[in-house]
């Protein structure tokens, strides 16, 4: 595939395209006991997509929306190897299914990795992560360190790293760094709102790009359940370098409905402190390639 076509191919595409839960009010002081040193979750989500690509050149600009419909989920899990140290395993993929004319096509991505955290659920957390899977029909591998610290009832989290596809033909591969910024706050230990933005800087086929990533969260654990609920609003934006006099820009938004069981853990606060509470965004993944 030429850089011709990866370009052509990637916008024609798109173009065409509170109150009975006191029990579980106690403070998150320490790691879970020995005799359960495993937890998790799984979760599964669906929800509308709309992607935007606008194509300006000769002071001249040509836009087009795909709507799509997304299917997605994740599973993760949490073990402690030691007081101090755990290893958190992640699977994640996602599917958006856009029409195109009269047929229907479906654009996926899936990612499995791991994270291992030197932690203290009462202050912070240090670690690495590492992970790969397929984006747009392309195999990458990612990896990078991050951080997590505790204040009271907020928590913020921090990511940077570094995204490439592999075994990729000269001319084809892709790549970008990122950095990612997460804060969380607990109204109560059953409910967590969520505010993300990432921003990444890189290549597609050699044409340079950036993206910028927002998403705002909300989720809600069910009293004497280990059932949560959860929405999501999702957007992002690319801006392509400019290729033959066009300059490139693709934008998505996304809002998203889910269900998550959660397995060990007594609250949504106890797994952000003690459990599941890691997580990857690949910038390759992002609705644009």
């Amino acid at each position: 595939m030429t850089l011709k076509k990866t370009f052509a191919g990637t916008f024609a595409f798109f173009a065409l395209t509170s109150v009975g839960q006191a029990a579980d009010m106690r403070p998150v002081t320490k790691a879970p006991e020995a005799s359960q040193p495993v937890t998790g979750y799984v979760e599964v989500y669906t929800g509308w997509a709309n992607t935007e690509v606008e194509l300006c050149g000769g002071g001249r600009c040509v836009s087009s929306n795909s709507d799509g419909w997304v299917l997605g989920g994740a599973g993760r899990g949490n073990y402690w190897i030691s007081p101090g140290m755990s290893l958190q395993v992640d699977a994640q993929g996602e599917g958006t299914s856009y029409k195109v004319g009269d047929e229907r096509v479906s654009v996926t991505n899936t990612l499995i990795g791991g994270h291992l955290s030197w932690r203290n659920p009462q202050q912070s957390l240090y670690g690495v992560f590492a992970a790969g899977g397929d984006a747009f029909s392309q195999r990458h591998g990612l990896f990078g360190a991050e951080a997590q610290w505790y204040f009271g009832q907020f928590t913020t989290y921090g990511q940077v790293g570094y995204d490439s596809t592999v075994n990729a033909a000269s001319g084809e591969d892709s790549h970008a760094w990122f950095v990612r910024g997460t804060g969380r706050y607990f109204i109560h230990p059953n409910l967590m709102l969520e505010g993300t933005g990432m921003f990444a800087s890189g290549e597609v086929a050699n044409l340079g790009f950036d993206t910028w990533l927002w998403q705002a969260k909300a989720e809600y654990r069910l009293a004497a359940s280990p059932l949560s609920v959860f929405a999501t609003y999702q957007g992002s934006r690319t801006d392509f370098d400019t290729f033959r006099g066009i300059d490139a820009k693709v934008t998505d938004n996304r809002v998203l409905l889910g269900l998550r069981l959660n397995m060990g853990d007594r609250n949504l606060q106890a797994t952000d402190r003690a459990g599941a509470t890691l997580d990857i965004i690949s910038p390759l993944g992002v609705p644009a390639r």
